[in-house]
Formats: C-alpha cells, structure tokens, sequence
C-alpha cells in the first residue's frame, strides 16, 4: 500500500526511523526531505519515501531527434551541445555534449567534417549512443543544419538550390542541411 500526497522541496516528509529515503529524496539528522517537487509516495510494505518530479527533466535515449548547437570542428568528427529534444519543452538532463563522426555525417562520403558542419550552426542530429557519452547522427534527409550563419559576415543563410546563400555577401556556402532548413522555429 502506499500513501501519496504532493511536497515541495526541502520539506520534510518522514523520520528515518519510518521510512528509508529513496529517489527524489534525502536524508539529514534523521529526517527525510524531499529533494525536488512532485508526489510523495510513502510505501508502506518497503518502508521508503520516494518524491516522484511532477514535471520530469528529459533524459536522451537511443533514437531520439535533438537540437544541437555546433561548438568545435576537427578533422574527423564534430563536437555538440544537445539543447532541446524535438517536441519537448524541458531542459535536458545529464550529459548535454555529443559528438558526431564523419562516418555518421551523411549517407554519402564525407571528405572534410568542416564542409558539413560550421561552429554555430544549429543542427537536427539522431541519438546513435546516449550513454556513457552522447553519440550522434546527420545521416538521413530530415537531419542536419537547420539554421546557419555566413563564415565571413554572421548573417542568416538562407537555401538556395541544393546549397546555401548569403544575400549579405552574395556568396554560396555548403552544409549538410536538412530537408525543412529554415523552417523550425527556436
């Protein structure tokens, strides 16, 4: 059986002596606190108090589609910053750095990964590997860059023909985009 009742963090919602703490809680001077907001279940058979979060953070999984901001470029592979998962609106938790490797760009040959990606670009990239450390993927029409930014002047991209053009500079800049560049809202 077990009793359940909404808490608030750092309220105390049981004595040692009762109830052992669990997920979502923690233990001080012989009192259990919840450690986050959510709905307290007590279980009695057990004898643990767990804090179950109302609203919980996401966590990645394996074939989930994420945003990614491009930090760095090397020569075999890319290094990004998940920040949202696509149709989720909460923050993301644990490791938020992914990586993506040049044979994971395109399903076509990929020479230079600094062709494909650029250092500020906002990709769509596929979850390949979420734990111990965040893999990613752009193979496939409905990943890659998303939105991008000129290399010489910084103003938006925009698509034109099979590649991409800066009405700024005037000049053409390739990426590995997807197939709705342009067209996701942030």
């Amino acid at each position: 059986m077990k009793e359940k009742r909404p808490v608030l963090p750092g309220e105390e919602v049981a004595v040692v002596e009762e109830f052992l703490p669990a997920d979502g809680t923690f233990e001080e001077d012989g009192k259990v606190y919840a450690a986050l907001m959510g709905e307290l279940e007590l279980d009695l058979e057990e004898k643990t108090a767990t804090v179950k979060a109302i609203n919980p953070m996401v966590e990645l999984e394996q074939g989930d589609l994420v945003f990614c901001a491009v930090t760095d470029v090397r020569s075999a592979m890319a290094i990004c910053e998940v920040v949202a998962k696509e149709g989720k609106e909460r923050n993301i938790t644990g490791d938020t750095n992914g990586t993506i490797h040049i044979s994971k760009l395109s399903t076509d040959y990929v020479q230079d990964v600094g062709r494909e990606l650029r250092p500020s670009d906002i990709i769509r990239a596929k979850v390949t590997q979420p734990r111990p450390s965040v893999q990613l993927t752009t193979a496939g029409p409905h990943l890659g860059v998303v939105k991008a930014l000129c290399r010489r002047c910084r103003a938006p991209l925009v698509r034109k023909d099979k590649g991409l053009w800066c009405n700024n500079c005037e000049r053409a800049e390739v990426r590995k985009i997807s197939d709705d560049y342009g067209e996701v809202e942030f």
